[in-house]
């Protein structure tokens, strides 16, 4: 029973591809001819695209507006090669639940900015459907509440397939490698709110994390900084939590007589001390307690 339900797809299988290439074989059509050496226009044989509201429409040309410059009875077999037995090529019915072609043409946009390659296409394989990176090209509202509905259905399983069990524990390795795959859906915002404080996965930040974070920082700086990209960060948190360096409570680092190692520490590297003793749009952190004479 299971070899022969083998063979029954195998055969489906084999019976879909001769389809498609005996379509392919039979209806020969070149974009390219069309936009170069004849100068139509895509809306000359896509009428309809101009007004059309619904992804589901048919906004492939009809043989009719193949006869607007094609002569009906002895020119069918320039694009058929069996004007006898001619095919209808598929149309796309599934392709994305919500699109309106009328509301993308613009001045500013032209049909390749979606359908890319089309005009240099020669035969009629592949479909030249956009793919996502294309979408997201012009839509980078992805904060907007329900974003993803303005194209696709509620119910829709719209979960990549490489999103498996274990991502949430390896989608940072992608991250780093694809940033730009996840920018299609994800805002930066999205990804801090999800790893922030409370939030964080206990794993890679345990719970004393903020007394020991140091350690991790000096041994693996480029891992802080997938997602603490700016020193400011730690600056910031150090100050506003009164974080002292080690130095700063060794014996004679401040005495009013000889202003102690805090001054060698100064004259020896004072863009160290101006990191946190530093104000912007004020006297520099020494006037404070060096008043100039």
């Amino acid at each position: 029973m299971k070899n022969h339900s083998i063979r029954l797809v195998m055969a489906l299988f084999v019976l879909s591809l001769s389809m498609v290439q005996a379509q392919t074989v039979e209806l020969k059509f070149s974009h390219r001819l069309h936009a170069e050496s004849v100068g139509a226009g895509c809306s000359d044989c896509h009428e309809a695209a101009s007004t059309s509201a619904a992804a589901d429409d048919d906004l492939l040309p009809a043989k009719e507006s193949c006869f607007n410059c094609h002569d009906s009875e002895a020119e069918c077999s320039l694009c058929h090669g069996d004007v006898d037995n001619a095919l209808t090529l598929s149309r796309v019915k599934t392709y994305i639940a919500k699109f309106p072609h009328a509301k993308h043409i613009s001045p500013k946009m032209n049909c390749e900015t979606c359908h890319e390659g089309i005009a240099r296409s020669e035969s009629v394989q592949g479909e030249h459907l956009p793919k996502m990176p294309a979408c997201s090209g012009c839509h980078q509202d992805q904060e907007k509440p329900d974003y993803c509905y303005d194209c696709h259905n509620r119910g829709e399983n719209l979960t990549p397939a490489d999103h498996r069990l274990d991502w949430s524990k390896t989608h940072g390795v992608h991250q780093q490698n694809a940033a730009h795959e996840c920018k299609m859906c994800h805002t930066d915002n999205q990804c801090l709110s999800c790893h922030k404080r409370d939030n964080l996965d206990r794993k890679a930040h345990p719970l004393n994390f903020i007394n020991n974070h140091g350690i991790m920082a000096r041994g693996n700086k480029q891992q802080c900084q997938t997602c603490h990209e700016d020193e400011q960060y730690c600056i910031t948190c150090h100050r506003e939590q009164m974080v002292i360096p080690r130095t700063h409570n060794s014996a004679g680092w401040s005495n009013p007589r000889t202003g102690g190692t805090h001054v060698r520490a100064a004259r020896a590297d004072l863009d160290g001390c101006l990191v946190c003793h530093s104000q912007e749009q004020s006297q520099p952190i020494c006037v404070q307690c060096h008043p100039a004479r």
